[in-house]
């Protein structure tokens, strides 16, 4: 029995390049393709969105992932820098928020009653009887006599009751709600790495990763991860490796760049288990040659863990691939979007497994 997918379509409105932005059907294994700057990290940081529904932390890190902002360090806030020259990052056109207040909305396509909505607005501290404090939405006519108003987010998902957030305060990592990990371009940190290792090491996922490195490495028979005192424990730990050809553990850096982004993927495919995979660039470091049984790897351990995979690429080597393992793998669908900007406006074009097909075998420029 198939299980449904996180997101079968998707509508963006207002949200960095994408003013109105859809595309009619997803798959278990998504690649997104175009030419640069045309939104495709952009659309994951979306679907990122979505899944942790709105949550403080993940807004925090996809501005910070672009030197767009910082979110509030721990302790006192009155430090915090105004937000508002920061927050614009987010919504589309970036205009000033002093003139002009911004929503997003993400989702299925046609389905209200999933969407996500992120809208700005203005608030003052209201304070009940009782001594209590809350938010209270300011009018646009009181806002100039307004004492220190205060710029927040209003979540709302479907019809749930919206939730309020300020940018002065430092939210904790349990506002997460959802499995959805990221893997950048640059690839996952060494405390991300220790992270998913920790939740997978000991288990038959273990082992799934294992046959990941054995793509490049099949003579690769175990890997731990070890604290280094160099770095400390806070900065993360090298990952180390038994190669059978060895008599003593090698860093998994020094087999190479293909190596490292490869174990970092395997452990977000496998940690991502029931929830979101999004992969930025995915050929980033492999060799063409070891593209179709990564994608093998992918298709088959999504099937079996149901993830639902986002990745983006402009490699026709990793689009080829992409179609290779797509067309062999009979249980779970794969679609290729491509991306392109047409007088300013991001459209989407579908090509399913025949279609793809099609493109490749006559060599038709997808990217």
């Amino acid at each position: 029995m198939t299980t449904p997918l996180v997101l079968d379509s998707l509508d963006i409105q207002g949200f960095r390049p994408f003013d109105h932005f859809r595309v009619e059907r997803l798959g278990r294994v998504t690649l997104f393709t175009g030419k640069n700057n045309v939104g495709k990290s952009s659309l994951l940081e979306a679907i990122w969105l979505y899944a942790y529904q709105g949550a403080v932390p993940i807004i925090w890190q996809i501005l910070e992932s672009r030197d767009e902002g910082r979110a509030p360090r721990l302790g006192s806030p009155r430090n915090f820098e105004d937000p508002a020259p920061v927050v614009k990052n987010l919504f589309h056109g970036r205009k000033e928020i002093r003139d002009h207040l911004g929503s997003i909305q993400i989702g299925p396509v046609d389905s209200p009653d999933k969407a996500l909505t992120v809208a700005l607005g203005w608030y003052k501290i209201h304070i009940d009887e009782e001594g209590g404090r809350e938010l209270k939405p300011l009018q646009f006519e009181d806002f100039n006599t307004a004492d220190q108003p205060i710029l927040a987010l209003a979540v709302r998902v479907g019809s749930q009751p919206e939730v309020v957030y300020r940018f002065d305060r430092r939210y904790p990592e349990s506002e997460k709600k959802s499995r959805c990990i990221f893997v950048s371009a640059n690839g996952l940190n060494r405390v991300e790495v220790g992270q998913l290792w920790d939740d997978i090491t000991l288990t038959n996922l273990e082992e799934d990763v294992l046959s990941s490195l054995r793509i490049i490495a099949p003579e690769v028979e175990r890997v731990n991860l070890i604290d280094n005192a160099d770095l400390g424990r806070d900065r993360g730990r090298i990952a180390k490796t038994k190669i059978s050809v060895l008599p003593d553990p090698v860093p998994l850096r020094s087999l190479g760049e293909g190596m490292n982004r490869l174990f970092g993927m395997a452990l977000a495919l496998v940690n991502a288990k029931d929830g979101v995979l999004l992969i930025d660039e995915i050929e980033s470091g492999l060799h063409y040659s070891v593209q179709p049984d990564v994608w093998r790897l992918v298709f088959e351990t999504a099937h079996r863990l149901n993830v639902q995979v986002f990745a983006t690429t402009h490699s026709w080597d990793c689009i080829e691939a992409f179609q290779q393992a797509a067309d062999e793998n009979k249980q779970e669908e794969g679609i290729l979007i491509r991306l392109e900007n047409k007088r300013g406006r991001i459209v989407a074009t579908e090509f399913d497994e025949r279609r793809l097909g099609i493109a490749t075998r006559e060599e038709i420029e997808v990217r």
